[in-house]
């Protein structure tokens, strides 16, 4: 969910970077180096409660949940030691003794309920990421009781929207707010780089690793070669474009998760052309996906025609209305014929009522696969009559959230909390926050409110697929590809686990050897 970005860095002046910042492991123990580009690392405050910085600020390993997720995406009490369900709208969370916030003060029920009552205020996005009613503390027990029953709260709890820090402390300007995870920033240079140190009093153990430096690098190429140089020790969201690189290469480790995260498309159902479903249905037949996933991903991703991939237990598309379920040019050729668009003026780009087939399609400046995927759109669309102008962006915000644009070209985590309300809630719904195309389906918005309210396992799985049903045959989102996660490390780095949720990264267990 990360959408904000630099420019390109020469690779000159990364290396100068790399070469001359940070504090030496001589200086102050065993020191770890990451390197990422921004989608995965770009944080533009360390503040949880602004933007998507939460989200950045777990993976960092410095905020922390009432809850974590494990590698099934299933909730496990972290700060919170455990909870009682005491009915369908009220839940009581006691909060784990000796956790302390990284300046010292205490994590008590209070302190979550302010810390809380901050991100709201703060985030629209909190809203519908748990509705909350009101809340109580008592000691190390907080009650939440939430508007509406919540099945999914423990998950959503989960969201590093809903990080613990300390709102009783006003946040620094530089450095953020304290929270109470392994480690604490000492330097922080917005969407370019973090310098943090252990947390000493790191309530799950001393961190293995003195010092941790993190640092945006949005040339792969450079990226690449800061690792087989030793200049960083892992690369945390490898591009696939680096796979083959280190497939063979003795002194380097390559794991890999299958995660929620998805290429696709989201038209502007406002602008003329992608108004019009015959026009969505021909630009997906236009897209070849295998040839995506396999080349494009080096395999490290798989086709979708679908809303969520297929690990998950409403993936399926099995049995849905779905106009596009191959690579099929002619055919989309043959569609648009059909729905009165032909070349009047033989310009080589169809037209109709004297308006031609021409699309405004934005990306991330520093999304490799996005920026391939942009380039064999552009091509494949051209040979059939649809013109495609490219525009990327180094942050993606403004002109989503202005419409300017017909065709986005995004990179999401799907369901990062296990859940499948999460994206229905945040861009299915009419008129929720990263809607960006004025997306509105009566019967979506129904079974959305019918999911929020069951708790049944089996039945919230057959309603989550019923939206997906929806989703696809309205076709106002065009789902290319689903990626997994690949980190590469050093055969020096140990303890380093990759999770599909993609949350967390830099923990406690990190080490390596000196």
């Amino acid at each position: 969910m990360k959408k904000k970005a630099v420019g390109m860095i020469l690779c000159a002046a990364i290396m100068a970077s790399l070469a001359g910042s940070g504090v030496s492991a001589a200086e102050s123990g065993k020191h770890f180096t990451a390197g990422a580009t921004t989608g995965f690392f770009g944080a533009e405050s360390l503040d949880v409660a602004y933007n998507w910085d939460g989200w950045i600020m777990s993976i960092y390993g410095i905020s922390e949940n009432l809850f974590r997720l494990d590698a099934n995406y299933v909730p496990q009490p972290w700060i919170a030691e455990s909870y009682e369900n005491v009915d369908d709208l009220t839940w009581k969370f006691t909060i784990r003794d000796g956790v302390t916030f990284s300046d010292g003060n205490p994590v008590t029920a209070e302190a979550v309920k302010k810390c809380f009552e901050r991100t709201y205020a703060k985030n629209d996005r909190a809203g519908s990421t748990l509705a909350i009613s009101s809340m109580e503390a008592d000691g190390q027990v907080l009650t939440i009781v939430t508007e509406t029953p919540n099945p999914t709260i423990l998950n959503d709890l989960c969201d590093p929207l809903l990080g613990i820090y300390d709102a009783d402390k006003e946040a620094d300007p530089e450095l953020g707010v304290s929270c109470t995870g392994p480690f604490v920033a000492t330097s922080f240079s917005a969407m370019t780089e973090v310098q943090m140190e252990k947390n000493e009093n790191y309530w799950g153990g001393t961190p293995k690793v003195d010092t941790v430096d993190l640092k945006i690098i949005d040339d792969t190429e450079a990226l690449n070669m800061a690792l087989q140089n030793g200049e960083i020790d892992l690369i945390a969201q490898l591009p696939a474009s680096g796979t083959k690189i280190f497939e063979n290469n003795e002194n380097v480790t390559m794991d890999s998760a299958t995660s929620t995260r998805a290429n696709f498309l989201m038209y502007n159902l406002e602008h003329s052309g992608v108004d019009d479903v015959n026009v969505r249905n021909a630009i997906g037949m236009c897209v070849d996906r295998e040839s995506f996933a396999d080349v494009v991903y080096n395999g490290y991703a798989t086709a979708s025609y679908g809303i969520y991939p297929e690990t998950l237990p409403y993936g399926s598309t099995e049995g849905m209305e779905n106009a596009v379920t191959s690579y099929d040019p002619e055919g989309a050729a043959e569609l648009l014929k059909e729905a009165g668009y032909e070349d009047t003026d033989n310009d080589g780009i169809l037209d109709k009522d004297g308006e031609p087939l021409s699309l405004h399609a934005i990306t991330y400046s520093y999304n490799t696969e996005c920026l391939q995927l942009a380039d064999m759109m552009q091509a494949e669309l051209g040979a059939i009559g649809i013109d495609m102008q490219i525009e990327t962006f180094d942050v993606l915000d403004d002109p989503l959230a202005n419409g300017e644009f017909d065709v986005a070209l995004l990179n999401y985590a799907m369901a990062p909390t296990g859940s499948a309300q999460y994206m229905v809630s945040m861009m299915f719904e009419t008129g929720s926050s990263n809607n960006y195309g004025h997306y509105s389906n009566a019967t979506v918005d129904e079974l959305s409110e019918k999911l929020k309210a069951t708790f049944d396992e089996t039945e919230r799985t057959d309603i989550a697929k019923q939206i997906c049903a929806e989703l696809v045959k309205d076709r106002a989102f065009d789902f290319v590809a689903d990626q997994q996660l690949i980190c590469a490390y050093s055969k020096k780095v140990s303890g380093f686990e990759i999770n599909p949720t993609e949350y967390y990264l830099i923990t406690n267990n990190i080490d390596i050897e000196e």
